[in-house]
């Protein structure tokens, strides 16, 4: 059984069997969930491996201890599915995060678009919390964000597929012709979409439009939605 408190385990900071957290995590273990010498904790890299480890010493606030289990993969799945979000509003942005995270994503491009009312992100308090949603949910791999980037400049980088949100679309994500051996991008619009110019780019690169529902979503809303259908899709594919 995996032990149910996760923590950051730099990898740099592994030694053959034994290992030490960094302070921030040894003051979350001690001061926070109270963790004594014994107790058997879950440890994630970040790289897509998990451990079990066991405290031995608290010394000068730093925990260290050694490891009992190697648990490749702990909390990941094959499948590559990618969101690119444009920015929307902070509050938002976060839990868009948050949420892509618990739910698989690889890797986050966070594009700007005529419609988006911010154009920056802080890429450090959003690593922050990409990082504090997989200790959470105990996943191994910590998706990459990378720093904004206008949505034509991206499209032109990006040779996956394409499923593109739309109120206005016809088919449901069950109807796209999506390829489980390829990366998924799922691009998410800003509030008011993307407008019509945006659209007839999306169209020429060959993106699939989907509809979710009959009503507008807020983005982080469709985003969750979204991620949780393709995978249900992609599972299905065995």
């Amino acid at each position: 059984m995996i032990p149910d408190k996760a923590f950051y385990l730099n990898p740099g900071n592994l030694n053959g069997n034994s290992f030490f957290l960094d302070q921030q995590e040894s003051h979350h273990l001690t001061e926070v969930f109270r963790l004594k010498l014994k107790d058997q904790i879950c440890l994630l890299d970040g790289l897509g491996t998990g451990y079990i480890g066991e405290i031995k010493t608290i010394e000068n606030g730093i925990v260290s201890g050694g490891i009992i289990k190697v648990i490749k993969g702990l909390g990941e799945s094959s499948f590559n599915i990618n969101i690119a979000p444009a920015i929307i509003k902070r509050q938002r942005f976060e839990m868009l995060l948050e949420k892509s995270t618990e739910l698989g994503i690889k890797e986050i491009h966070p594009v700007i678009t005529e419609r988006c009312i911010k154009k920056t992100i802080n890429l450090k308090r959003c690593e922050r919390i990409i990082i504090s949603s997989a200790k959470q949910c105990q996943r191994s791999f910590f998706p990459k964000i990378h720093e904004p980037i206008k949505l034509e400049s991206w499209l032109k980088h990006s040779k996956d597929q394409f499923l593109v949100g739309s109120i206005n679309a016809t088919c449901k994500l069950s109807q796209l012709n999506i390829e489980k051996d390829k990366g998924i991008n799922i691009l998410i619009g800003p509030e008011g979409d993307f407008n019509k110019n945006e659209m007839g780019i999306l169209s020429k690169q060959g993106a699939q439009f989907y509809t979710l529902c009959n009503r507008r979503l807020r983005s982080d809303t469709a985003a969750q939605t979204t991620i949780s259908i393709v995978s249900e899709l992609l599972y299905h594919m065995g």
